[in-house]
């Protein structure tokens, strides 16, 4: 009965305010606590909470002059951040709705923006499929957590389930990739083998769709094209041999552009030099005479070329019905299964898969002073000064949610403009506590945090 009441509600081409909000209570959603609009810098959007659930807020943005770019979405979702403690943005123009879901990186800093394109009179099943998914009925209300509730939305609006289904059928072609290896005796060797080249090609997959490789955003397919016409389709194995190994060793593992000979410059192209050791010469490479068939290859593509390869992270939302389309999150989960483990499910090699929580905080913690220690050297204006007036531009979005308020500062006899999430004060100085400041950022972030402030080292 509810999904014949939504669909009704669908098929009136909702747009107006009142019509998103009698949606949501159909949905099983609350009467938010304010549906006051809420400014927005740089913007001319207005938006203005529709409905609540367990504090994850349903917010409309009327968008007269249609869906607004990326970059605005971004400010309108970072202010609604400081709101609500959760969000489900809606941008509802006459011709389109775009239903938006920040959902915050495993790593814990920052966001992504998971959204679903639903255009007037399009289909609406697609839609449909989400919204019952993110429907409440009046007897689980007693049992309905915050938890519980982002789960649902996040099962509704996220790309994981996508992902799950990629690496369903991923595997079977491991599988197959694995049989059809020759060279390598060892079974185990093998698979970690077909691991690593499966993430290669994925890897590829995924740039060529930016056209950074020879312009084309078909490149593997094209060159298995090219390599075939050029060394007859009676060679087997010279995909492999005279294209992938040269593109991988000597193209985008090598800073110079010295091949081996001029077939394989030839057919590799322009391509740029990524720094990293994804394509560095792998230890069975080394070892062994490796051989493998053009057509497991062209199966390989076959599979690849059935999904969407978006390299922003996000899904388009596309209204044609399939859920087909990944973004490099990907590659980190199939890692994460295949990464140094046997068929019975053993370590191998002492290698551990590290997650994102922690590599982001790694990453955050080395690069950014390191940036700011090459800017000073350089003679660049110091970060540290412009850290002092960058507000709440560096501070982890899920200490964010809070409002402004007069607070007066203790000692000082003066009161200030200060954010009211208790932790943001704990945030800064742990960003500077991870590793020893400059003295110029040590004083910058004095000012900054104001007098008493504290700056360890751990």
């Amino acid at each position: 009965m509810r999904e014949q009441q939504l669909a009704e509600l669908l098929r009136r081409e909702v747009v107006r305010q009142e019509h998103f909000e009698e949606l949501f209570r159909r949905m099983g959603w609350d009467h938010p606590g304010s549906n006051e609009p809420v400014p927005v810098e740089d913007s001319a959007l207005r938006p203005r909470a529709v409905a609540d659930k367990r504090g994850v807020t349903a917010w409309l943005a009327q968008c007269p002059a249609g869906v607004p770019e990326r970059q605005e979405q971004r400010r309108v979702v970072q202010r609604l951040k400081k709101l609500s403690r959760d969000q489900l943005v809606v941008f509802a123009s006459p011709d389109e709705h775009l239903w938006l879901w920040p959902e915050q990186r495993p790593s814990g800093v920052g966001h992504r923006l998971v959204d679903y394109r639903h255009r007037a009179g399009a289909p609406t099943q697609a839609l449909l499929q989400r919204l019952s998914q993110a429907s409440f009925r009046l007897d689980e209300e007693r049992t309905l957590t915050a938890t519980s509730v982002l789960a649902r939305i996040r099962r509704s609006f996220n790309a994981d389930k996508i992902t799950k289904s990629f690496y369903g059928e991923f595997r079977k072609h491991h599988s197959d990739f694995v049989d059809s290896v020759e060279g390598i005796p060892d079974d185990d060797n093998r698979r970690w083998y077909v691991s690593v080249l499966l993430n290669r090609l994925m890897f590829i997959y995924f740039i060529q769709q930016k056209q950074f490789l020879d312009g084309d955003q078909h490149y593997l397919r094209t060159k298995l094209k090219q390599v075939r016409a050029r060394f007859g389709a009676d060679q087997f194995y010279a995909y492999y041999r005279e294209f992938l190994l040269p593109l991988f060793r000597d193209g985008l593992g090598s800073a110079g552009t010295d091949y081996a000979g001029g077939t394989a410059a030839d057919l590799i192209g322009e391509v740029p030099y990524v720094n990293g050791s994804i394509f560095e010469r792998h230890r069975l490479e080394k070892m062994h005479q490796i051989d493998i068939r053009d057509d497991v290859f062209e199966r390989l593509f076959d599979f690849f070329d059935s999904w969407r390869w978006h390299l922003d992270e996000r899904p388009t939302g596309a209204d044609d019905g399939k859920d087909n389309e990944i973004n490099p999150d990907i590659l980190g989960y199939i890692f994460e299964q295949y990464i140094n483990y046997t068929e019975a499910g053993q370590k191998k090699n002492g290698a551990y898969y590290t997650k994102p929580d922690v590599t982001g905080y790694m990453a955050s913690v080395t690069i950014l002073p390191a940036l700011a220690d090459r800017f000073a050297e350089v003679g660049l204006d110091d970060p540290s000064i412009l850290l002092a007036t960058s507000g709440d531009a560096y501070i982890h979005d899920s200490i964010l949610h809070g409002v402004d308020n007069e607070m007066t500062r203790g000692g000082g006899g003066g009161s200030q403009r200060r954010h009211a999430s208790r932790g943001a004060g704990a945030a800064r100085r742990a960003v500077v506590r991870c590793r020893p400041p400059t003295r110029a950022l040590r004083a910058a972030t004095r000012a900054a945090l104001g007098p008493g402030s504290r700056l360890g080292h751990q």
